[in-house]
């Protein structure tokens, strides 16, 4: 089995380790020479022990069609370079990092006409969305009451990422300081806003209205900190979702309540060292622990992409990551900036 990635960094070391688990042949593609060096020499070493010489390293891609091609490039060169790899037929499936595109109606428009042919093969990088604990929570809601609150925050200090982006000096030097370019709380920290809106597809709650509550960095143009309620179109059912980059304390959990039960998953819960799910009602608590570390996400959604590659995914499953939710993320995200 074959793979292309297309970027050198961060999460471009990510997949690649992944990949290499699971005996996958890795072509790195990177218009910087200076990444690819960093990737060789720094990164891929210090999270991983040692280079793999089984890696490919090149400024562009071989004219090879491979099992899987990732996008994991800026946010802003997302759409472009899918609707061109699409074009060229050089893949059996593509995964592109989050977010799935820039939160443009216009860009978000063409990219869904572009991709109609091949939208099945499309996945989007929402790894926490497929994580143990997620997916007992989608079990259990199957038998459960109609909920009665729904919520999620998804805060965290965006120090950690600059950390693991050394050669960053701040959210100047890339796209993460500009909303229009897919950066800022609400697009960088998008996994919140993706497992909400499956529980909504699940419950089959149709937004109406998102009412918004953005602090905005004025100087570089994005957000710091945004509150969204929604309201619904048949139901009343209360509904929030609060996401930062300035919070030091991490919080990255999922909120249901019912009638007589709860519901919560914690995300890297003790320090990134397990994803939490607990089930509570008037007479027990149940709680359910999965160890993991950052490189687990990645080697689950490996897994799961090579298992579709091999007519062995559980559908049920791997929608979590369709691109189909991936552009309702990014709808939404373009709506609310509509007046910012």
């Amino acid at each position: 089995m074959k793979a292309r990635i297309f970027g050198a960094g961060s999460i471009g070391n990510h997949l690649s380790n992944a990949l290499r688990k699971l005996n996958y042949a890795v072509e790195v593609i990177d218009i910087d020479e200076n990444a690819l060096i960093r990737m060789k020499e720094d990164i891929y070493p210090t999270r991983y022990g040692s280079w793999d010489t089984n890696i490919e390293l090149k400024q562009e891609p071989s004219e090879n069609i491979v099992d899987l091609e990732i996008i994991g490039t800026p946010p802003d060169t997302h759409a472009e370079i899918l609707i061109k790899r699409i074009n060229q037929n050089k893949s059996r499936c593509w995964l592109v990092e989050k977010p799935f595109t820039t939160p443009s109606k216009k860009q978000i428009s063409e990219l869904e006409n572009k991709i109609k042919t091949q939208k099945n093969n499309i996945f989007v990088g929402y790894n926490h969305s497929i994580s143990p604990a997620f997916l007992d929570l989608i079990s259990d809601l199957e038998s459960s009451e109609e909920p009665t609150k729904i919520s999620c925050s998804w805060t965290e200090h965006w120090g950690g990422i600059f950390n693991a982006h050394p050669w960053l000096n701040g959210p100047n030097d890339s796209y993460l300081g500009f909303k229009n370019r897919g950066g800022g709380a609400l697009m960088e920290h998008s996994h919140g806003l993706h497992l909400l809106i499956i529980l909504f597809d699940i419950y089959k709650l149709k937004i109406k209205n998102i009412n918004s509550t953005i602090l905005m960095d004025k100087s570089l143009n994005y957000d710091k900190k945004t509150y969204l309620s929604f309201e619904f179109k048949e139901s009343e059912i209360p509904s929030f979702y609060t996401t930062d980059v300035i919070t030091n304390e991490v919080n990255k959990s999922l909120n249901i309540e019912t009638k007589n039960e709860s519901y919560k998953v914690i995300f890297g819960s003790e320090n990134g060292n397990y994803d939490t799910y607990i089930k509570k009602n008037n007479f027990m608590e149940i709680t359910k622990k999965y160890k993991k570390n950052r490189a687990d996400d990645f080697i689950q959604e490996m897994k799961l992409i090579d298992n579709f590659l091999k007519n062995d995914s559980n559908k049920n499953i791997i929608k979590n990551i369709s691109c189909e939710i991936g552009l309702k993320v990014a709808s939404v995200c373009a709506n609310i900036f509509e007046n910012y």
